[in-house]
């Protein structure tokens, strides 16, 4: 197509291509931006979660569900409900009369008419709106808080679970390369003939046994990686999740009636249950105020077919007959209904989940008393005098197997226990509606 025959049209084209180009050129780079901020500078865990739940879509699609609340009221806040109508028209008319003729007269006539309509709110429609309008944000809000704890406690589990997974990898891989040098000095010894043929088998299987873990706990180590660099957008650096040992706030309740309680004032979940009955409530009265419809005003003036001027004014008043909203007040009451036993449900499952987390956190906080650090200090420096026991032979071979399997499965039974003591405290602070940072942090 050539534009020289077409100014306005490239000109139109033009123009919306620059629109185009100002509108979204800057949504665009904000969005980069956004996106675009390193959540690995952080020197704790809570402020690297933070900063991974503000990158996350699941919270920034709330976040824009509460911009187009925000649109709603706008709209709800509008003094009309629809805009202006405007009607005209006009006609000539022209004729001869038939009449007798002291009757007849001039037949030529200009008729026109001029009106314009206006609807017009009635039995308070706009104000139950605009209240709607700001119930419906303020639920969002509590929505977006909801979302926000639940992504970030689930990244400090994360992070939490890889790095126990990390150590756990570590203590495999040794044992694993044990065993390994355990094969070898098995090996030679039956060659010298110093040990049965039987003790080279037992080392093989033993390697086969250590290699499974290893390999199960390396696959694990790597999904949860995997899962953290997903969410980071970014390779994971170690050293970002480093350890941190959770310890609950002093001053919490003991008795399980008084952390439900707790619960049940904390948790936005409930608070957002409690909002939408209410919205319920409003939206039934919203349909109960529309059986009586809007009124329509207008105002017109015509010249009538005897040249005459007229103004004038009219009401229209659409009647309920046919649609009488019985099926609308139906559905409302039933979402009344509904949110009250969503409510009901979401009081269960609070109460459930502190229950959980509480037996959790108190059987785990036991057993984890097992493993005092003088344990687990003598079960590192045994495993280390294994090795030498094994390279100068100083040890049978199914006696260094017995002992290198008692004091791996040790030491990852500890970490096993450390890691759901963790995630069980960080659980527990969850459920009962606290935030984050009550978590204290031990060195």
């Amino acid at each position: 197509m050539n534009f020289n025959f077409f100014p306005k049209l490239f000109k139109l084209i033009l123009s919306c291509l620059v629109y185009i180009y100002i509108s979204i050129g800057p949504l665009h780079s904000e969005s980069n931006d956004s996106y675009g901020v390193s959540c690995q500078k952080f020197n704790s865990l809570t402020e690297l979660s933070q900063c991974i739940v503000r990158k996350h879509p699941d919270y920034r699609i709330e976040e824009i569900k509460l911009r187009e609340i925000s649109g709603r009221k706008k709209i709800a806040s509008y003094y009309f409900p629809s805009n202006p109508v405007f009607n005209s028209y006009a006609a000539i008319r022209k004729g001869d009369s038939t009449g007798p003729a002291l009757l007849s007269g001039p037949t030529a006539a200009n008729n026109f008419q001029v009106m314009v309509n206006q609807e017009i709110f009635t039995n308070g429609k706009r104000e139950i709106a605009i209240q709607i309008a700001d119930e419906e944000f303020k639920a969002q809000v509590i929505r977006l808080e909801s979302v926000r704890r639940f992504l970030e406690f689930g990244v400090l589990k994360k992070m939490t679970r890889f790095r126990y997974l990390y150590l756990e990898e570590e203590n495999s891989l040794n044992s694993l390369n044990l065993v390994k040098e355990l094969k070898k000095v098995s090996k030679a010894r039956v060659n010298e003939g110093l040990s049965p043929g039987i003790d080279e088998s037992l080392s093989e299987s033993e390697e086969i046994r250590i290699f499974k873990i290893w390999n199960q706990t390396h696959r694990l180590s790597e999904n949860a990686k995997s899962e953290l660099e997903v969410l980071l957008g970014a390779p994971l650096e170690i050293d970002i999740t480093q350890i941190q040992h959770w310890f609950l706030p002093k001053d919490l309740p003991k008795e399980k009636v008084y952390l439900i309680q707790m619960a049940m004032q904390m948790r936005p979940e409930l608070s957002l249950s409690e909002k939408e009955i209410e919205l319920s409530v409003l939206r039934q009265n919203e349909v109960r105020r529309q059986k009586i419809p809007n009124v329509t005003l207008g105002a017109f003036t015509q010249n009538d077919g005897f040249n005459e001027r007229v103004v004038g004014g009219m009401v229209s008043f659409p009647m309920t007959v046919w649609r009488d909203y019985e099926g609308e007040t139906i559905i409302a009451s039933s979402k009344i209904d509904s949110s009250k036993e969503l409510k009901e449900s979401v009081s269960r499952n609070i109460k459930q989940e502190v229950l959980f987390a509480l037996t959790n956190y108190l059987t785990l906080s036991e057993e984890i008393k097992l493993y005092d650090t003088q344990t687990m200090e003598r079960a590192e420096s045994d495993l280390k005098n294994l090795q030498e026991a094994i390279r100068f032979g100083k040890i049978k071979i199914i006696d260094a197997i017995n002992h290198q399997r008692i004091l791996l499965q040790t030491k990852l039974n500890y970490l096993n226990t450390k890691s759901e003591f963790e995630l069980a405290q960080i659980e527990l602070v969850r459920v009962l509606g606290l935030p984050s940072d009550s978590l204290g942090v031990k060195p």
